[in-house]
């Protein structure tokens, strides 16, 4: 494994090297609350550092609880969590991330810290499990989820438009030209995914245009393996694809690849989030893209907003997306 270094600490906060250097070291150069910030940071990324730096904890201290597999997706969810660290850290508090993994979530265990701790604030990123997330909300601690919604979880929420940009998405295609347009995405794994196959679905209505189950997909797992094997058995082919993500969107795209599929002469793709895997698909994809940057800006804000009205009623805050238009998606032409 790779020993972590002052630099990777620094890179991780966007501060300077010498900023850590001073705040290890206890030196009068950095604000305490810097010096907390990477203090904390030290310790998650497993830096080894003398332990008689002086760090007394304040009551400005929130938590940032997610799944591994979340905190794994570093090109959407990392940009949302890097963007929401900066934000707290610009108001001076104090975020801890708190990493839940497989066997937690099967036994519903909540992670000792959040509840040993006095948190003043608690974000819950994307989708965990409903029994795993009212848990948290039991605690009584303010909490705003990211990217993640229910009818049963009453807190303050911090969302993408799902259901019209899917619906932008499809228009798109139809626009040019594509009136058999199929739907790939596991709808059961988050109430977003849900959501975009009601817009794929809202804008065939809209144009009087089938949902043709051969080729709605509603069911997938997320991987290659997967996805070919539901292809294959495909009795009819539409001219054009909505995939709820980038992943398969990329993965759709590699298969008509591997067929010598002309992309967008013969088929054509537009996903949603616009992570590498739309920019570095050959062609490019065509997605929907949300501003995650923003998304964790207003989750702090949201937060604050929270604290100074907590009798307020629940706010759902949905960011609206802007369709990127790239090479995989063309003017449907006769073969």
């Amino acid at each position: 494994m790779k020993k972590v270094t002052m630099q990777d600490i620094a890179d991780a906060l966007q501060i300077s090297k010498n900023s850590v250097s001073q705040a290890l070291g206890n030196k009068n150069g950095v604000g305490e609350q810097t010096k907390r910030l990477v203090l904390q940071k030290a310790d998650e990324m497993g830096y080894q550092y003398k332990k008689d730096v002086i760090y007394t904890p304040i009551d400005n201290q929130f938590a940032l609880v997610a799944t591994e597999f979340a905190l794994s997706q570093k090109s959407f969810f990392g940009e949302i969590c890097l963007s929401l660290e900066q934000e707290m850290m610009a108001r001076g508090f104090y975020l801890t991330t708190l990493a839940v993994g497989p066997e937690a979530i099967t036994a519903n265990r909540l992670p000792r810290e959040l509840e040993e701790k006095n948190w003043r604030g608690i974000f819950i990123l994307s989708h965990i499990s409903d029994v795993f997330v009212k848990q948290i909300l039991e605690l009584g601690v303010p909490s705003v989820m990211i990217d993640h919604h229910d009818p049963h979880l009453r807190t303050d929420t911090i969302l993408s438009q799902n259901k019209d940009g899917a619906f932008v998405a499809v228009e798109h295609l139809i626009e040019l030209g594509h009136t058999r347009i199929g739907f790939v995405g596991d709808v059961d794994f988050s109430p977003s995914y849900e959501e975009r196959f009601e817009g794929y679905c809202k804008a065939m209505r809209h144009y009087k245009l089938p949902v043709n189950p051969h080729y709605t997909i509603t069911s997938i797992q997320e991987e290659q393996a997967a996805l070919f094997q539901a292809l294959e058995g495909l009795e009819e082919w539409p001219s054009a694809w909505f995939c709820v993500n980038s992943g398969l969107g990329f993965i759709l795209n590699s298969y008509f690849q591997s067929k010598g599929f002309a992309i967008p002469e013969q088929v054509s793709i537009v996903c949603f989030d616009n992570t590498e895997f739309a920019i570095l698909a050959q062609p490019p994809l065509t997605t929907m893209c949300t501003d995650l940057r923003f998304m964790g800006r207003k989750a702090a804000e949201t937060m604050e907003w929270r604290l100074r009205n907590p009798s307020a009623p629940i706010v759902n805050v949905a960011i609206g997306t802007e369709l990127v238009l790239r090479e995989s998606t063309g003017r449907l032409k006769d073969y």
